[in-house]
């Protein structure tokens, strides 16, 4: 397991302390997961990207004719 040490401003951690008190989880849970979601997100938005640019240069003379009509 990594240590790693992070400057957070003030109103982000009392949000952070506030969320992870309401949840029943440590903070270090709280960055986990939000660390964790975050990645997930970009990984999945990149996904959607690649896929729609790999329909559109696929199709490119479907949407041009569509586009069209």
């Amino acid at each position: 397991m990594t240590t790693r040490s992070v400057r957070i401003p003030d109103d982000i951690d009392e949000l952070l302390v506030r969320t992870a008190e309401a949840e029943h989880i440590s903070i270090n849970a709280a960055i986990v997961q939000a660390v964790e979601q975050w990645a997930q997100a970009r990984d999945h938005r990149a996904r959607v990207q690649a896929v729609v640019a790999e329909v559109m240069a696929e199709d490119a003379n479907l949407l041009r004719r569509l586009a069209d009509s």
